[in-house]
């Protein structure tokens, strides 16, 4: 791993590439694999874990009403949004997704609602979407997949209306978990996690791109294994 010597982001030195990521590391393939190894070198605590998982809903509401709170109501982009699978009332969903099978699903799952999803890589697909055309933006555990963020969120906030928001879920690196568990941590995912990010880098990354940022977590943050922030853009 390599670190920047202007903000201190943690990055991959050796990333794969766009075009492994359509098949070879597929999030939909490599997921598989790493519950497979986590379970086999951890057992006890990995079972534990997943026997456990309702403890991160608590006091959580559901994904819907938190899109509807932060977003409001009108168009919705979902970058890295897998099969698309859900729908929330009040929206019309678009997708971006660099899978070529879950892409496929995305369009069944959007196209009967008004919507549609792009297949390619982020930073490519989203310059197809013209300016001003989202209440919202979701980049839920996207962008440690994504080689170049910058570019991306300069896209999100061209797409973004006035006022517009995006919701930012990423794995935190400077979690207690990763000083516990340090190579084993679950955020840690070789090859296709790319960039690991603390708050005070993806803040840094937030005002690059014109955004100011919200943490969602505060409370929990430094037992928590990810980083829930909203990115926000100025009215006009």
């Amino acid at each position: 791993m390599g670190k920047c010597h202007d903000c201190d982001l943690v990055y991959l030195l050796n990333p794969p590439g766009y075009e492994a990521l359509v098949e070879d590391f597929a999030w939909e393939r490599t997921w598989a694999a790493e519950a497979t190894a986590r379970l086999e070198a951890r057992p006890f605590l990995q079972r534990a874990d997943l026997a456990t998982r309702w403890r991160h809903k608590i006091g959580r509401k559901p994904e819907a009403v938190r899109y509807a709170e932060w977003f409001g109501a009108g168009n919705l982009l979902n970058v890295g949004c897998s099969g698309a699978s859900a729908q929330y009332p009040g929206f019309t969903q678009f997708g971006i997704e660099i899978s070529a099978e879950l892409a496929g699903q995305a369009n069944e799952n959007l196209t009967p609602h008004g919507g549609y999803c792009i297949h390619g890589p982020g930073a490519l697909a989203i310059r197809e979407f013209p300016d001003g055309m989202f209440e919202g933006v979701i980049l839920r555990s996207y962008l440690e997949h994504e080689e170049h963020p910058r570019p991306v969120l300069e896209h999100v906030a061209r797409i973004l209306k006035p006022g517009g928001r995006a919701y930012v879920r990423v794995p935190n690196f400077g979690s207690l978990g990763k000083r516990l568990f340090g190579r084993n941590w679950v955020g840690l995912r070789y090859p296709d996690h790319v960039q690991y990010y603390t708050v005070a880098t993806l803040r840094a990354l937030a005002e690059r791109t014109g955004f100011s940022m919200r943490l969602l977590n505060p409370v929990r943050l430094p037992l928590d294994d990810n980083i829930n922030v909203l990115f926000e853009r100025a009215e006009a």
